[in-house]
């Protein structure tokens, strides 16, 4: 009885050690998921509508979670306060940002991302910590997308040329809105230290319902840094759409400048000019340009995340900035509301709180 005992025990033993050798095991503890995000207020002023408002303006909760070397996870909620034409004021709570991001084993140069994310393209985002001014432009708004939905696959040749190709929802849809998709392709050039250049191309159905009216989008944009203490960043765009044989196109430039004077004030100066000579973005035949100002005010740096640098620099994100500025537009047309009617000018005055977490 006792020899048949241990001759169990000591098979258990084996089996116990054959199995240990069969699979891997890891006492490696589960990465931890890293919250941050931002919180936005903001005063402003606009003198056509003769009109002053404050308000906490938006939130925003990001999870950031790394599930090895080669796989992460990052999502973002954000809440902002929304008015749409004439309907009444509201809270809207999007997915900003759902991105599973995968770096093959053995394939480092590789990285395939699933998900929501900002289109690559261009020098502005549409998280305010990530911009240098308080007001999006107008190449920002009708000039190209924003966000895109979908597939995105980016292969580093060298750490001076990058390629990336991408196939999503169209632009800014969440989901789609005809049978078809937009494709896209990207050059990432870092020719020097300081320097970074992209050539964007775009191409697929846009309009609601339907595979027809092709839109093409080239963009090229560059973030120069050639001091630390100043970052310029460049940005065009050309669309076109055709539309019953006929293509109709629009071509935008915006150029944004900011110096740091000291530890903790800065100024930034945007300029930009979009033509839209068919109407096929902003609704009117018309050619826009805006001139804004901003004087920043900011304290301390934030911590280490994805809110923590402004891309392709050196300028750490402040955990706290007070951003002032004023805005003057323009355009050819009547196009921005008024008390009396729509007019050709306008100036708006903000003071943007903006405050990392």
């Amino acid at each position: 009885m006792r020899s048949a005992l241990c001759s169990a025990l000591l098979l258990g033993v084996a089996a116990g050690t054959a199995a240990a050798q069969e699979r891997e095991v890891s006492f490696q503890e589960q990465k931890p998921v890293s919250v941050t995000g931002f919180a936005v207020g903001l005063a402003s002023y606009d003198r056509n509508l003769v009109r002053n408002g404050a308000g906490a303006t938006k939130l925003a909760l990001s999870l950031f979670q790394p599930w090895s070397d080669n796989l992460y996870f990052f999502g973002q909620l954000t809440t902002h306060v929304a008015q749409h034409d004439t309907s009444p004021v509201h809270t809207d709570i999007e997915i900003d940002n759902l991105i599973v991001s995968w770096t093959p084993p053995g394939a480092s140069a590789l990285n395939v991302s699933f998900g929501r994310f900002d289109a690559p393209i261009g020098f502005e985002r549409d998280d305010e910590p990530l911009n240098l001014v308080p007001t999006g432009s107008f190449n920002f708004e009708f000039a190209r997308p924003a966000k895109l939905t979908g597939a995105l696959a980016r292969y580093a040749f060298s750490p001076r040329v990058t390629v990336a190709v991408l196939a999503a929802n169209g632009w800014d849809e969440e989901l789609d809105n005809n049978t078809g998709k937009t494709a896209g392709a990207r050059l990432q050039l870092f020719p020097a230290r300081g320097a970074a250049v992209g050539l964007n191309a775009l191409y697929g159905p846009e309009e609601d319902g339907t595979n027809g009216n092709q839109r093409t989008l080239l963009t090229a944009d560059a973030t120069l840094q050639p001091v630390s203490r100043f970052i310029l960043g460049l940005e065009a765009n050309h669309g076109v759409q055709r539309t019953g044989g006929t293509g109709l196109t629009w071509t935008g430039v915006a150029a944004t400048a900011f110096w740091r004077f000291g530890r903790s004030i800065g100024l930034t100066v945007r300029g930009e000019v979009l033509d839209d000579p068919d109407g096929v973005t902003t609704g009117a035949q018309q050619t826009l340009s805006s001139l804004t100002i901003s004087p920043w005010y900011f304290y301390r740096e934030a911590q280490e995340g994805v809110f923590s640098t402004v891309e392709n620099t050196t300028f750490r994100l402040p955990a706290f900035a007070l951003r002032p500025a004023v805005r003057f537009d323009r355009s050819t047309q009547p196009f921005f509301d008024a008390a009396g009617g729509p007019r050709r000018t306008n100036v708006t005055a903000v003071v943007e709180l903006v405050y990392l977490f």
